[in-house]
Parts: C-alpha cells; structure tokens; sequence
C-alpha cells in the first residue's frame, strides 16, 4: 500500500510537466493531498477506535485503489487537483490503520521495539514504491506506470484478505473535535513535521533534478541505493535503538542529512547523488521507525488509532510543505539551491529535539504502568 502511495509522487511529478503543468501548479497538484489528510486524520483516528479496525481498513484501502485509474481518466489540472484530495482522505485512513492493527497484534512487553521494527517497512515502501514506479515510465510511458502502480495496490488488498484480525465489539462513542486529537502525541508529530519537509521536497523532485540533469537513467537507482542506506541504517543501528541511545542516533542522523541536503548546491555527478541517496535512505531508516515507536510505545490500545492519526499529520504536513516548497524554489532559485535551502527545517527539528522532546518520551515512559509477568 505505501509502495503504490509513494510511487505516485514522482510519477505525478513528471506525469504534470507531460501535461504542461508546472512550477507552483504542480506544487499545488502535490500538495492537495496533504489538505485533506490533514482535515481527515482525526476523523480517521475516531473510525479507527470506534469501528472494527480491520473492516475500516478493508473499505478505506478499496477507495485507495481506485485513485490511480482516475489520474488516467482525467489528464487535466483541475481534475488532477480534486483527485489528489480525494486520495487524502482515504489514505488518511490507510496510514493510520496500518500501524494501528500492527500494533494491535503484538504483546504489550514488545510493542515499542516491534513498533520500531514494523515501521522500518513504512521507510521501505516509501524508497521502493517510487522506483517501481519510475522503472516503468522510463521504460514505457506515465500510463503504464499509474497502471502497475494501480496493480500494486490490489496486491496490497489481496494481501490484506489473508490477515483477519477479529475484534470484539466496541462501545462507540460520539464524535468531537476535542476527542479527535492525541495531545500527548503532539510534541512528536511537530518535531517529525520538520523533518518531513526535505524528504517530501526530494521525493517531489529528484525526477525533476534528473529530467534537468539527463539523468533519467540512473533515476530509479537512486530509490534502490535509498532502500539499501535503510538497510544499512536497520542492521547497524539495531542494537542502538534496543539500548535506548535515541539522542546519538537523531544527533549524528541530523548532522548527515543537513550535510547531504546543502551538498546539493554543489552536486554535478551521478555519483553525488547515489551517495546522497544513501544518506538520505539511512537517516530514514532511523528517524522514521524510531518516532512511531515513541508515539505507539506510550499509547494506551484504546487510543492507538487516534494516536497514530495525530503523529502522522506529521507526514502529511512536512511532505505537503515541502513539495510546495521545493516547486516554489525551483522557480526562484532553481531545484539544487532549493533543496539546500529545506535542510532549514533539519535545524530547527533538531534544537526541538535535544531540547525537550527526548525527555519528554522518557518522561511518558516512566508513567506506564508496570507489566505483569
């Protein structure tokens, strides 16, 4: 399901300049999704802990797949607008549950590090579903690669026919704006924002960077040599995360990337940007798993779904922000500049980071109640 979501953006991406659609046009065609994932999260959050969760899955990931076809059926800016707002509200839902019934599904004496260990494969859908989705339009055209990638997400329904997971039945309660939201998720949602913004400016644009550059051929191998640096992050820093070593980790993972995103200004090689792929895809594959189980590790089951709904506004604000962002920079100050410039939000990420939100995890930690052997 992430595979086929994130495959999309690139091929957005390209598929609008085919069309003649550029600049802050496609920055808007991207971020539309992000308006209405962003509105629909809470929402999601409330299906997800007032329904059975396996059902909501089912029905939300059947609407997903049929985003993809429609990108074909309606080659124009305006369509193309309301299409990606249709898929953010059902991937709103989609995102959350994955974690959700993820979660559910593991003994409470493993949830953090089971967490930490599930979500690696957000990390990995994001890195290979754009170069599944790339390979083919280099090979064929943007309709076959919206078609494979509609494929990709019935494979994703198939699948999940084969993972029933009962629920008993649940006392639902009415829906509220107040109760919509997870406020004990919210410092790591914010600091995850800023981090998100370089990866939804890179993910948006490294097609374009290679369209500018003729590199098109090595394009998909830059999202292979991204799952292979979150491979690399996974079995190097394994025993880290198990020792609890989180403020080593995000420090030196920060200093890599900010470094990497402001070596953009002087990339003129194929090389330079395999190597940046890499970086990118180990610090990745350190942040992203490593805050999903700040935020499951310390959420009572009940308010998973909202919880997790709320720490994912995180992806949809940060890659909303950034690929605006990056289209509008392009303009001014050409795509290499513009991606240097976002490493800003690794900053400003990091301060917040060191300065409260890594105490405030163990603080929350500290309150669990004790588990019962």
């Amino acid at each position: 399901m992430l595979a086929a979501f994130f495959a999309s953006i690139p091929l957005i991406t390209v598929y609008c300049q085919e069309l003649g659609i550029t600049g802050t046009k496609t920055g808007i065609v991207l971020t539309a999704l992000s308006v209405t994932a962003i509105l629909f999260r809470p929402i999601a959050g409330y299906l997800l802990d007032n329904f059975n969760r396996y059902k909501v899955y089912f029905v939300f990931l059947l609407l997903f797949c049929l985003s993809f076809p429609a990108f074909l059926i309606f080659p124009f800016f305006a369509a193309l607008v309301m299409i990606r707002l249709y898929m953010g509200a059902v991937y709103s839902v989609c995102g959350s549950a994955t974690m959700t019934l993820a979660s559910d599904l593991l003994p409470r004496n493993m949830i953090t590090p089971g967490i930490n260990r599930f979500a690696f494969t957000v990390s990995i859908g994001m890195a290979l579903g754009p170069f599944i989705g790339i390979q083919v339009q280099n090979n064929m055209h943007s309709q076959a690669s919206f078609i494979c990638v509609f494929i990709l997400s019935l494979c994703a329904l198939a699948t999940l026919l084969f993972c029933r997971i009962e629920y008993p039945e649940i006392e639902r309660k009415r829906f509220s704006v107040r109760n919509a939201f997870y406020k004990p998720a919210y410092p790591f949602m914010i600091n995850m924002t800023f981090f998100m913004i370089p990866y939804g400016a890179v993910i948006a644009y490294s097609s374009i960077l290679a369209y500018e550059k003729e590199w098109m051929n090595i394009l998909p191998y830059f999202y292979i040599v991204l799952v292979a640096g979150m491979l690399a992050a996974k079995f190097f820093t394994q025993k880290m995360v198990d020792a609890g070593k989180h403020r080593t980790l995000v420090t030196v993972t920060l200093i890599l990337l900010t470094a990497t995103m402001i070596s953009y200004i002087f990339m003129h090689s194929k090389l330079h940007m395999m190597i940046a792929a890499f970086i990118f895809g180990t610090g990745y594959g350190i942040m992203q798993p490593l805050f999903q189980s700040f935020v499951t590790g310390t959420t009572p089951p009940p308010m998973r779904g909202v919880a997790n709904a709320t720490y994912l506004l995180s992806y949809d604000i940060g890659i909303g922000i950034g690929a605006f962002a990056i289209g509008v920079l392009h303009e001014l100050c050409g795509v290499l500049n513009g991606f240097a410039w976002t490493a800003v939000a690794y900053f400003a990420g990091g301060f917040m980071y060191i300065c409260y939100v890594e105490n405030y995890y163990q603080n929350l930690k500290k309150q669990q109640p004790p588990i019962n052997c």
